[in-house]
């Protein structure tokens, strides 16, 4: 350990006297601002300089047009739609002209395929309206939901008639 800290003291001590010997100086003077001018002696008695202001320093103005460049608003993928728990704000999306079919069960998933073991696209609640897209008295029914979302439900959950 005490190696180890002698090795550290003696690369330190090596690394200064190099610096000190081979360095270029005060690197910082270079950016140091240049003194200001003395003024010259004058004579005794002579009448005073006359001073001259510096000239005034105005700002370029810069129009904002050419500064921000203009924002374009890209959306890709589905449209956007209001969040669950705002969705009493915005009026619901109606379903096409044509026969409707209503949910029966307190909460039925509507599935990718005509099976429980296909996955499930969306969860319909008691009375949302659907649209059948092929016949009503199969098993399953293939279905259009309010959101535009196509699956199957099971025949069972569905009626024409409201609950």
């Amino acid at each position: 350990m005490i190696r180890l800290g002698a090795l550290i003291l003696a690369t330190l001590a090596g690394l200064f006297l190099a610096l000190s010997v081979w360095g270029d100086g005060n690197p910082r003077a270079d950016r140091r601002p240049a003194p200001e001018p003395v003024p010259a002696a004058r004579d005794e008695g002579a009448a005073p300089l006359p001073t001259v202001p510096p000239p005034p320093v105005t700002p370029a103005v810069v129009q904002a047009a050419t500064q921000t460049p203009q924002q374009v608003q890209r959306f890709p993928g589905p449209a956007l739609r209001p969040s669950p728990e705002h969705a009493g704000e915005a009026p619901a999306p109606s379903l096409p002209s044509g026969p409707v079919l209503y949910v029966t069960g307190d909460r039925v998933n509507m599935r990718a395929g005509p099976s429980t073991g296909d996955r499930v696209v969306a969860s319909l609640g008691r009375g949302a309206a659907v649209q059948p897209l092929g016949p009503t008295d199969a098993e399953w029914v293939n279905i259009r939901n309010a959101d535009g979302r196509t699956g199957y439900v099971a025949g069972r959950f569905l009626s024409a008639n409201a609950p």
